[in-house]
């Protein structure tokens, strides 16, 4: 914390006659108390700084768009009858901006026939604003089911497997198309997704 400190000055002024002087009495005059000393200043916490491209104290900066964006989806860990994956999106233009919530997605096969697609918005954690500088990531988990579900054959393929999948940004209308590695999605395509956190994606 600063402090301003007003510094007062005292002036002290005399007159003298003419002729001779007589012996001045002497009058006790009273020293101003000294001034306070101003406190020490506060020391100054330092500033945290966020990794490069990720989120942390920054000034404003506009929403993302989506031909500033790239997009990726990569594996993780599967479980019993479950698959996961993580989604990716990379600032690929010159300045930083923010994205927050839940990227929009439908499943296409590998000739453009899109599929079925029923995506959950899974909560908590809620939305969060996740600020990206140039080369910045933000990442959501997605997850889905293997086990074919009651109006779905249980002999053979539960679905038409994708072979694409196009991503929307949060609050925007134009998509990326990136190529969807990921096998078949049962359960009538129901797919759940955290909201975008920052990145990048675990390992």
């Amino acid at each position: 914390m600063t402090f301003a400190v007003a510094a007062a000055a005292l002036c002290a002024c005399g007159g003298g006659g003419s002729g001779a002087s007589p012996t001045p009495s002497r009058t006790a005059t009273a020293a101003p108390p000294p001034s306070p000393s101003p406190p020490p200043p506060e020391p100054t916490a330092p500033t945290a700084s966020a990794p490069p491209g990720t989120s942390g104290p920054s000034k404003a900066s506009d929403r993302c768009r989506t031909d500033g964006l790239k997009v990726r989806i990569s594996t993780a860990g599967p479980a019993a009858g479950q698959r996961f994956a993580f989604l990716t999106l990379t600032n690929t233009s010159g300045a930083a901006c923010h994205v927050r919530g839940y990227v929009g997605m439908l499943l296409l096969t590998a000739s453009d026939h899109p599929i079925k697609t029923n995506l959950e918005r899974l909560s908590p954690p809620g939305p969060q604003t996740v600020l990206l500088r140039p080369g910045g990531s933000a990442y959501a988990r997605l997850q889905w089911t293997v086990v074919p579900g009651e109006r779905e054959p249980a002999h053979g393929a539960c679905a038409p497997t994708p072979g694409l999948v196009w991503i929307t940004p949060p609050d925007e209308r134009a998509h990326l198309a990136v190529a969807w590695n990921q096998g078949v999605v049962c359960g009538g395509g129901h797919v759940s997704t955290t909201p975008l956190r920052p990145g990048p994606a675990p390992r």
